[in-house]
């Protein structure tokens, strides 16, 4: 029985630390100077608070993760597809600053101190279904290619 218990125990203290977790997913492009002063803030506030969970997504050469953030700043609202933008709790901003790094700061201790589901929960069951800036590189590359045999 005692044995039990402390299965028990060593459960509640496992959920207990996770759940004080906070997710933040950080969408940025390799090719990006802002994204670097915010991969720099996020970093140091992910020293400042132990349970903050970073997660990053570069989607310069990842199309998947580009149509992962498209998706999400659907599911939460936002109007603009840009780099950087942020997923943390309620809060989806794009942007640097002291204004967006005080909101970051807010919402994260908010989550720290009253919990907030992963911001992929909001996820739809499909991605969007829309063209990364690569892949349109892509296909206007080969476009002008075909043009220019076709009209030599």
């Amino acid at each position: 029985m005692q044995k039990f218990w402390g299965f028990l125990a060593l459960i509640a203290f496992a959920f207990s630390a996770w759940a004080g977790q906070v997710e933040l997913h950080l969408f940025w492009s390799a090719t990006c100077p802002d994204c670097h002063v915010m991969k720099a803030f996020l970093e140091g506030l992910a020293q400042e608070y132990p349970d903050l969970v970073v997660v990053e997504h570069e989607v310069t050469f990842n199309p998947d993760n580009w149509r992962l953030m498209v998706t999400l700043a659907r599911a939460y609202g936002l109007k603009e597809e840009t780099v950087p933008t942020v997923f943390v709790g309620g809060l989806a901003i794009t942007g640097i600053g002291r204004a967006v790094e005080l909101q970051i700061r807010e919402e994260v201790e908010r989550c720290l101190a009253q919990g907030c589901p992963s911001p992929m929960e909001r996820l739809p069951a499909t991605k969007a279904r829309v063209l990364s800036p690569l892949e349109i590189a892509l296909l206007l590359g080969i476009a002008v290619l075909v043009l220019f045999f076709v009209i030599k």
